[in-house]
């Protein structure tokens, strides 16, 4: 008897956790979804999952004559389930040209969605192109107009491109440096070094890999290099954080104009699990570090991100 239990007990757990999800998205939702993110989707029966496709014309353009197309994945997309702790879930992608990443990613952290990852993802020639992923556990009522907020901040920027024709920001390449290294160091705690002009600092943290100890030399460390001058300085650095933190890190580092470069994994099977999260910013040298000073104090509990915060 006790064979046939534990023979029978997986499958009664499947057919359990099957029906509890299986309530699927209605159409009440879905038509709900079609009319706030304004695409029309499709339902996938077998999942029960609600998909909606957005294809990017801007994103496939490679000259005045040739275009690619989206079933390259040049698109972004929404899909919705029923779940079973929750009564939505919602994973997407939003396809992004290089001045719509930090306003998206303001948009997502302000509509309460997650962000999982960011990066660059095309190597065909064209506009610079990303993908941020975002995930979000509610209701269909949150979630989609959470979504559609965000397709709303890309439209704008958008909008005031083709206004002001302006080039995405990007940072200055100093061609010489000379940084200061007293007064960073003060700021952020740290001892820094100074090679050809350039500041560099970090910290460790330790994780088991597989099992074995790592720390900062084997990749585990949070940085920041700062160049040029300390009136006009370009910072760039990378921040390690576990998933629980990472909203709060990219508040804070948006919060003090730190641009977010890309959202990653460096290894796998580690614990716990660590997001690297590189950033640029340019301004003064002392600035910079005031920056990276909040962002740290911020991960350790002591400071709270505020939307638009500046120190």
């Amino acid at each position: 008897m006790n064979r046939l239990v534990r023979f029978y007990a997986p499958a009664i757990t499947f057919c359990l956790f099957a029906s509890l999800a299986a309530a699927g998205v209605s159409e009440e939702a879905r038509t709900s979804i079609d009319h706030v993110i304004g695409h029309k989707g499709t339902y996938i029966p077998e999942e029960d999952v609600y998909k909606i496709m957005l294809p990017r014309e801007a994103a496939t353009i490679v000259q005045d004559y040739q275009r690619l197309s989206p079933n390259l994945g040049l698109n972004s997309w929404a899909a919705f389930i029923s779940g079973v702790h929750h009564e939505a879930v919602l994973t997407g992608q939003f396809l992004l040209l290089d001045d719509e990443v930090n306003p998206a990613l303001d948009a997502v952290l302000a509509a309460g969605l997650d962000v999982t990852r960011l990066a660059a993802s095309c190597s065909f020639d064209g506009p610079h192109l990303y993908t941020l992923d975002v995930t979000g556990l509610s209701s269909f009522p949150t979630l989609a107009p959470a979504f559609r907020r965000v397709l709303d901040a890309i439209q704008r920027v958008r909008r005031t491109a083709a206004m002001s024709r302006k080039r995405a920001a990007r940072p200055t390449i100093p061609l010489d440096s000379a940084i200061n290294p007293g007064p960073l160091d003060a700021v952020l705690s740290m001892n820094g070094t100074v090679t050809a002009g350039v500041y560099k600092a970090a910290i460790g943290t330790r994780r088991l890999l597989n099992g074995e100890f790592v720390g900062r030399e084997m990749g585990m460390s949070t940085w920041v290099s700062v160049a040029a001058t300390n009136d006009h300085a370009l910072a760039q650095g990378e921040f390690v954080e576990s998933p629980n933190g990472l909203r709060k890190l990219l508040t804070a580092l948006r919060a003090q104009g730190m641009n977010i470069a890309s959202i990653r994994n460096h290894t796998l099977g580690e614990h716990p699990q660590s997001v690297f999260v590189r950033f640029w910013g340019e301004g003064t040298a002392l600035q910079l570090a005031k920056a990276v000073r909040y962002a740290l104090d911020v991960q350790v509990g002591a400071a709270s991100p505020g939307p638009g915060e500046k120190i």
